[in-house]
Parts: C-alpha cells; structure tokens; sequence
C-alpha cells in the first residue's frame, strides 16, 4: 500500500477523532461518566499518535478499539437506544482505516508528507478535511422549536464513542398505553430533545407500550413488574438512566413550550446543582395552578395543592417549596437518594422524597417555566392498586426511615382504618426489611448496598 494511502487513511481516523474529542472537552456537559471522560482522552491521544510515522501503528490498534465500543455496546443488547445504532455504524465504518494502518503500517510523517504535495493536492487534502471536522462535529442552527418543522429537525453528531445524552426523560407505567403514547409523540413533537434519552419503566407489561418504544421511538424500555407499585418504577428510572440529569414524569403528562429546552440550559448553568427540581401544575382550563403542596394532612394524603405568586412569572426566580406532587421531578443521577424498598402500591412519595433531598442538605426548588398538565380523569378507572393499607404503610415506613414523627399519620389513617388494622400494619412496617434509614451521604448520593 503506497504512503499516500496510508496517509489518507491516518487521516481520516484522525480528523474525526480530534474533532470529537475536542467537542467533548469543551462540552462537559457531554461527559457524563468516567468511562465518557476515559475515552474521550483516548480518542485525543489516537488522533495526536496517528500523525506521526512512529507512533501511527499504535495510535492506529488504539482508535481501533475505541471504535469498537459503541459496535460492542450495540450488539449486547442496547439496540434500542437511538444514539447507539448510528454510533456502532460509524464504529464499524471507521475500524476499516485503522484496522489497515495496523496491518500495512504506518508511511511518512505528516509534516513531511505535506512537503511532497503539489498545491493542487493541498487544496484537496484541506477540502476533504473540513468535510470530515464538519460531519463529525454536526454543523446546525440554533433556533426556536416552534420555528423548526418536523421535516427539518436536526439531530446531534454521533460521537465515535455514542456519548450518554445530557438529559434522561423517564416514565413509570401501569397499564396505561395511551397515555405513553401520547406524552412522547408531544414530546417529539413540540420540544427541543437533542441529546435527550427516552425511557419508559413499565410496571405492567403491555406488548404494544413495548414495541411501540422501542420500534417507534428507538427509546429504551425496561419491564419491571416484580414490585407494583408507582415509588418501584420510579426509582428504576433513575437507575437505568444514561443521562446525567433525569426528568421523571407520570405517563399521561404534557409540558410547556420550551419547558424542556430551558431545564437542559438550566443543567448546564448549574453543573453542581444537586437540588429537586419541579415545577407548576397547570389544571385543565390552562389558567389555574398549583407550585407546591402544603404539608397538610388531608384525604388520606399528606399534602393539599398551594400556589405561590412567585410561580405566576414564566420567567422568575427558582424558590424553595416544601413539597409539590411527583407527576414532574427532576435531579442529577448522582444525587437521586431513592425511594424506601418496601414501598407498594400507592402513596407516601410527596413529602417523604422532599424531606429525604433535605435531610441530605439539598433544595426543593419550583422553576416557574417548567409548567406541566396532569391527566387526573381516569373514565376507566384506576388500573392499579388503590388501598388505604397501602397508603397507611407506605406513609409509616417513609416516616420511619427519616426519623419523623409518625403520630400525624396514625392520627389522620385513624379517620379511615378501625384501630386494630392500623396496630396491625404498624407492627408489620416495624419488622419490614429497609425500615432503618438508609446510610446517604452527605451529598445525596446512596451507600453501596
């Protein structure tokens, strides 16, 4: 193979892996895990080896196996996740140069290949390389979404290394298709989701919820009916998030215009930010709302819906709230502090998570643009379990575990439950697995378990 080939060959590994190695370190945002943050360092080291004579053949066994960890990733299984397939296709396409450098070898310097070029060559050599910095860096405009026609969306670049989206939206499911359906056509529809993760966690197991995630939306799926429940699925979402800042919604949620451009902005302005976030609910007349719940006992809940003038201004400022309903939240991955494992059924999350972000020394804030509308008609019912049991223990465990008075508890249920059933299922929360507090650190983030 004659050393002009060679040469282009280095290149066009080169160039590509430059360029995304570059765009990873001045988008920190992009790196979202040590492996990320390790690879990105390779690729820069590759593409730095390759242009010289000496270390091109090494360089060249490196970028390979860079190149072969999206195609590995794809073929154990995460097909269905929309950046790994076209990273694996771009792994596969650029394994061929590198996999020929190592085996022909290295050819000349770069410097003094340059020196053997006619000017015309140059000019073909530069062309050819501005191609390739611009398809592998993903040239678009920003601009409105509400400005941008489906026909013309635009995609982010495909890192060579498939790099974990920004931000992570999951939904935990029961039964509940239309629902899914239509929270992530509206989603795909009207909001900006570049570099966002759909994940539906399915509690049920609905064969047309699944094929329509993973054929449709090419998002993730994860069935997890072991443990009914809506805390369970919840917390799953943040578990298999690939993002580093995850959107957690109930299946039959929409979101404001812009809402979910603006909490991706709002990630990367605050890259320390480890607090909940959440935001006003919009009832169904599009004018009334509520920004939080006041910590009121009160139909079998803790929590009445409140509104804070503070949340009428689409623009304001961030402010503290005591506790807000979970059909919309938000926090970093590594600040999700999870939900109480004995958790079943229906009730005790509101409050409980709040007091848990505080206890780990974080802020329960309300965005006032992060604006949602809630499904509350169910025409068919409710498909899941609904009791009072459940309620009553779930409410006991959450108070037990963050050390809370659970007198206000038994005082409300007593409104509800005959006595014994309530010393009944006090006993059974005293002897459940995990009602201890769970060892959190004092940044929010879990001990091992």
């Amino acid at each position: 193979m004659t050393d002009d080939v060679l040469m282009v060959l280095r290149l066009v590994v080169a160039i590509p892996f430059a360029t995304t190695a570059v765009g990873g370190i001045i988008r920190p945002d992009r790196q979202s895990s040590t492996l990320v943050r390790v690879l990105i360092a390779l690729q820069l080291a590759s593409a730095v080896g390759l242009l010289g004579s000496s270390t091109a053949r090494a360089s060249a066994g490196l970028a390979l196996g860079c190149v072969l960890v999206p195609v590995a990733t794809w073929l154990l299984g995460r097909g269905d996740d929309a950046h790994t397939l076209p990273a694996a296709l771009r792994g596969m396409v650029l394994a061929m140069p590198a996999a020929l450098v190592v085996w022909y070898g290295a050819g000349p310097d770069l410097a003094s290949w340059f020196g053997t070029l006619t000017p015309g060559q140059v000019v073909v050599v530069a062309a050819g390389s501005a191609v390739l910095v611009a398809l592998s860096s993903g040239i678009r405009r920003d601009r409105p979404v509400a400005a941008t026609p489906p026909t013309e969306r635009t995609f982010p670049a495909v890192s060579l290394i498939g790099p974990e989206p920004e931000l992570t939206i999951g939904m935990a499911v029961f039964d509940d298709f239309d629902g899914v359906y239509f929270t992530i056509q509206a989603l795909r529809l009207y909001h900006d989701l570049e570099g966002v993760e759909l994940l539906v966690v399915d509690n049920y197991g609905c064969r047309l919820t699944e094929d329509f995630v993973r054929s449709s939306v090419r998002g993730r799926y994860v069935m997890a009916p072991d443990v009914v429940g809506t805390a369970a699925p919840k917390d799953l979402v943040f578990r298999n998030a690939n993002g580093p800042a995850v959107l957690c919604c109930d299946s039959h949620v929409l979101f404001a215009p812009g809402s979910i451009a603006r909490l991706k902005r709002f990630y990367r302005d605050h890259p320390d930010c480890g607090d909940l976030l959440q935001g006003p609910l919009v009832y169904d007349d599009g004018e009334l709302m509520s920004t939080h719940f006041d910590p009121i006992w009160r139909g079998q809940m803790w929590g009445v819906w409140a509104s804070d003038e503070r949340g009428l201004d689409r623009d304001g400022e961030p402010f503290e709230i005591p506790m807000q309903g979970l059909g919309v939240f938000s926090c970093r991955a590594e600040s999700w502090p999870g939900f109480h494992p004995g958790f079943r059924g229906f009730g005790g999350e509101e409050g409980y998570l709040h007091e848990k972000f505080r206890q780990a020394g974080r802020r329960c804030l309300c965005l006032p643009w992060l604006r949602w509308m809630h499904r509350f008609g169910r025409p068919h019912g409710v498909p899941y379990p609904l009791t009072v049991d459940d309620k009553l223990r779930n409410y006991l465990l959450g108070h037990a575990e963050l050390g809370l008075d659970p007198g206000p508890v038994l005082a409300h249920f007593a409104e509800y439950l005959p006595t014994e059933r309530i010393s009944t299922i006090a006993a059974q929360v005293r002897t459940t697995p995990g009602t201890a507090p769970h060892q959190v650190r004092a940044d929010g983030v879990p001990r091992p378990r």
